[in-house]
C-alpha cells in the first residue's frame, strides 16, 4: 500500500453527515438522561437523609402501675425490669411481623495507617 506497491491507499469511509438540528436533538436527549439520573440520585439521597435523621422511630407504652407493666412484659417473655425493648423483638412477641426493611447505615473504614499512627501514637 503506498508508493512502492502501486496500490491505491484505501479511502476511509466518510462519516455520516448529520445536520445541526439532529445533532442538537441527540445532545438534548443525552443531557436529559444525565439530568434525570442526577435528579433521581438527589431524590434518593434526600430520602436516605430523611430516614437517617428521623426521630419518630419509637413509642412509649404506659400502664397505671408497675404491677401491670411487669405482668405485660412477663406475658411476652421479656424481663419485667426492662425499660427499652427492641421493636422487632416486641413485634415477634405479639406476632405482628415487620415488613419494612432495616435502614442501611454507612460503613466507615478504619482509616489509613498513616493517619492512625499520627492520631494514636504508640507508647
Amino acid at each position: 500500500m503506498g508508493f512502492w506497491d502501486k496500490k491505491e491507499p484505501k479511502k476511509e469511509a466518510e462519516p455520516e453527515s448529520i445536520d445541526l438540528d439532529q445533532l442538537e436533538e441527540v445532545c438534548y436527549k443525552e443531557l436529559g438522561e444525565v439530568e434525570k439520573s442526577f435528579r433521581q440520585r438527589m431524590a434518593d439521597e434526600n430520602k436516605r437523609f430523611r430516614d437517617m435523621c428521623d426521630t419518630e422511630y419509637w413509642f412509649c407504652a404506659c400502664f397505671t402501675s408497675r404491677e401491670q407493666k411487669e405482668e405485660f412484659l412477663n406475658s411476652l417473655g421479656f424481663d419485667p425490669e426492662e425499660k427499652y425493648i427492641d421493636g422487632k423483638e416486641l413485634a415477634k412477641a405479639v406476632k405482628r411481623p415487620i415488613k419494612a426493611p432495616d435502614l442501611k447505615f454507612a460503613r466507615i473504614g478504619k482509616g489509613s495507617d498513616e493517619y492512625l499512627s499520627r492520631s494514636m501514637p504508640k507508647p
